[in-house]
């Protein structure tokens, strides 16, 4: 048995299901529709400054996406723009964390709602 192509056994029927559209709007080049799965209050933990403090929990909204879909554009980078139509509001790019699986968490900061 060959390697797991997880872009095409997991990746798309979970975008299939959970997705919801996106409009990605890179830095350096035109504006592209793709298919993204939106949590707009990630958990994320912020270690303590010294051995001695408490970890902090903090939120932020997340973007999971397929690596697949930036096939004929340049990969997902910090300082993007992407708007979600569903919560009226754009979004920048803060950091991209691949999952080594054909998939990427882009780590977002919301500029502005659009009315």
């Amino acid at each position: 048995m060959g390697p797991v192509d997880w872009d095409t056994k997991l990746l798309a029927p979970l975008q299939g299901v959970f997705g919801e559209p996106v409009e990605y709007r890179p830095r350096n080049g035109p504006a592209f529709d793709i298919s993204g799965i939106f949590d707009r209050a990630y958990t994320v933990d912020v270690e303590p400054i010294d051995d001695n403090g408490p970890t902090v929990n903090t939120t932020r909204p997340v973007l999971g996406v397929q690596d697949s879909a930036f096939f004929l554009h340049q990969p997902p980078q910090q300082g993007d723009l992407l708007y979600i139509p569903r919560v009226k509001t754009l979004f920048k790019v803060a950091d991209v964390q691949p999952d080594s699986h054909g998939g990427s968490r882009l780590e977002l900061n919301k500029v502005r709602e659009v009315s």
